[in-house]
């Protein structure tokens, strides 16, 4: 498709432009109701309609930030020989080793909330349909759990039903929120009214869902404590192995160390913890091999990555669908903790291998363990992928990013533009790691109540 070019929003979507790896980026939100009726049905893909190419309209917001915004929260040399106090917090790892980000190419990215501008998405839904398995998301909830000082209550295992029929779980994602879509679970449209119960430690409460009274819904769960002040902060890496990935796996190695390193200086400094889980296809040398389940060892994980090569793969699509599944199933999630995946991949899942478990099934196993998922669309990710990253997104109250090169390219050099079917004046740019420590930083502020 053409490619569009950003200028600064009116606060909708963000870019990003990296300085080491293309990596990471979080949070959900919230926005105006949703359209009457959405359903989008099986059939040929469509073309999707582009807007025309547009130049930015400030030059200055394509400006990569000055070098002393990453110093200040960087490992730097100076700042450890002197003795700068730390912030407070549980032990720190060792520091991994310094990366030296002159030696690497700004990587670009954006980022766009599809929560946010629904109505946007619903359009892109209706032009793409056929490109991924149909899900009906036009009628959600953002179900908001408080306590009675109304701080917001994260973890809280919330269930809804239809009668006497449990027709919904979720775990609360940061800000005591999780997302409800009855039509998708195949709820009836005369059951105005839905059960909703709550449940964190001994604290139970039990209220009512009213459909059709507008988008967020909060619920108090009296009793539940509130976030401690060192969450815990379980991430974890989902890379596509293939070949087709070769760049982006090596600038991952490159700069996941400095990204943890500015992660792990947060203050105040939440338990963090690293998992890497890679994947391929089937009948290349591995499906999917987990790396390093989680692990609070900053040095011993970025040794796990240097291992990953890329390799295999073939046709275009890959097994996501497994990959997705033992980064769900087969790792210790920490309980009470906010859960971060960052899918870095540019290829759709197989849907011929005649599975049982699919994507859809992991965005809705992700939302049911408070896990968020954010897709990161790396070169040459087509349509098809773009359509499922984005469902994943969405459906788990996370953002969809996409890396952005020279106009009209979908690889290559960096540069401020994207084929993905973004509207060009929803995104700006800033570095990549810049975004993923500052959506870091929002998913521990929301935890705390910042909104």
């Amino acid at each position: 498709g053409e490619a569009m070019s950003p200028r600064m929003p009116q606060g909708k979507t963000r870019l990003a432009a990296l300085g080491p790896p293309p990596l990471l980026a979080a949070c959900g939100g919230a926005g105006a109701p949703a359209p009457a009726a959405l359903s989008v049905e099986a059939e040929q893909p469509a073309a999707v309609a582009i807007p025309e190419a547009r130049a930015p309209s400030d030059p200055a917001v394509l400006r990569p930030p000055a070098p002393a915004a990453t110093a200040a929260v960087a490992w730097a040399d100076a700042e450890e020989a002197a003795g700068a106090p730390r912030p407070p917090g549980p032990e720190r790892p060792a520091p991994p080793p310094h990366v030296d980000r002159a030696q690497v190419q700004p990587i670009k990215a954006g980022e766009t909330d599809d929560n946010l501008n629904f109505e946007d998405y619903a359009a892109y839904l209706r032009s793409a349909r056929g490109l991924g398995a149909p899900l009906d998301v036009s009628e959600r909830y953002i179900i908001t759990v408080l306590n009675e000082q109304q701080q917001p209550v994260l973890d809280a295992r919330v269930r809804v039903f239809e009668g006497q029929t449990a027709v919904f779980e979720g775990r609360t994602y940061a800000g005591g929120r999780t997302i409800l879509f009855p039509r998708a679970l195949g709820v009836s449209q005369n059951s105005s009214e839905l059960r909703v119960t709550l449940e964190k430690g001994n604290s139970v409460a039990e209220g009512v869902l009213r459909r059709g009274q507008g988008l967020e819904q909060s619920f108090v769960l009296r009793g539940a404590e509130a976030l401690p002040q060192h969450p815990r902060l379980d991430v974890l890496f989902l890379l596509d192995a293939t070949g087709s990935m070769g760049d982006e796996i090596s600038r991952i190695q490159m700069t996941i160390a400095d990204i943890a390193a500015r992660i792990d200086r947060i203050a105040p400094r939440p338990e963090l913890r690293l998992a890497l889980v890679a994947y391929r296809d089937r009948e290349d040398e591995y499906v999917t091999r987990v790396y390093a389940d989680f692990t609070p060892d900053v040095a011993s994980f970025r040794e796990a990555l240097l291992q990953v090569e890329a390799d295999g793969g073939g046709d275009t699509p890959e097994d996501l669908n497994e990959g997705l599944r033992v980064a769900l199933q087969e790792l210790a999630w920490a309980d009470d903790a906010v859960r971060l995946t960052f899918l870095v991949a540019d290829a759709p899942p197989h849907m011929d291998y005649g599975q049982q478990w699919t994507y859809l099934d992991g965005a809705r196993e992700a939302v049911a363990q408070g896990i968020k998922i954010y897709p990161i669309a790396a070169s040459n990710t087509d349509a098809q992928a773009e359509y499922v990253f984005r469902q994943l997104a969405q459906q788990t109250l996370a953002r969809f990013i996409f890396l952005t090169y020279q106009p009209g390219q979908n690889g290559g050099a960096p540069g401020e533009t994207t084929t993905m079917h973004v509207d060009p004046d929803e995104f700006t740019v800033e570095r990549l790691d810049d975004l993923v420590v500052r959506v870091v930083e929002r998913e521990l502020a929301e935890a705390h109540g910042a909104r």
